[in-house]
């Protein structure tokens, strides 16, 4: 990317940098129907997205269908996609309505006390996650704006092998 600034010539190099350099992120967390998934065992399959969200957050009905859509599309790739609810106990009975009320389907994991949430400590929902068992966190997204879906899949891309 290059701009003319005063007349000089600025150029901006971007690469995907590494947020944090430990694997030390460790959860077991329940789905909607009660199976626990463990990160370990999914990162040892190949990277995972982890989308925190929230009945109660407006971003959050906004960027769900991206995330979706991101899921569907990365499948086949080896990619694992989760999203994960960190309503507390009083709100969990509104998850599945808010999901059929979205037209969402996605895997949705159950962090009722958010211990996983406050390992990774994002400024709360929504905040996105790709993680790597080499590498940890190796991209952060904070909130939802138009276009975080093309960052998104660059930094997916980086990742993985270009579909067949």
């Amino acid at each position: 990317m290059a701009a003319y600034l005063g007349g000089a010539l600025v150029v901006a190099l971007v690469w995907l940098v590494p947020v944090q350099a430990e694997v030390g992120h460790q959860f077991v967390l329940p789905d909607l129907e009660g199976r626990e998934v463990s990160l370990r065992e999914e990162l040892a399959q190949g990277p995972v997205v982890l989308d925190f969200w929230a009945t109660w957050c407006k971003p959050c009905i906004k960027s769900l269908p991206v995330i979706a859509a991101l899921a569907a599309e990365y499948r086949d790739r080896g990619v694992r996609l989760y999203t994960v609810n960190v309503d507390g106990p009083r709100n969990q009975a509104k998850i599945r309505p808010f999901l059929q009320r979205h037209q969402l389907q996605v895997p949705v994991l159950l962090d009722r006390t958010n211990e996983v949430m406050k390992q990774f400590q994002p400024a709360g929902p929504p905040a996105t996650l790709v993680l790597t068992a080499q590498g940890g966190v190796v991209y952060r997204l904070q909130g939802h704006r138009p276009g975080d879906d093309k960052k998104l899949r660059d930094a997916l891309d980086a990742l993985i092998p270009a579909k067949p």
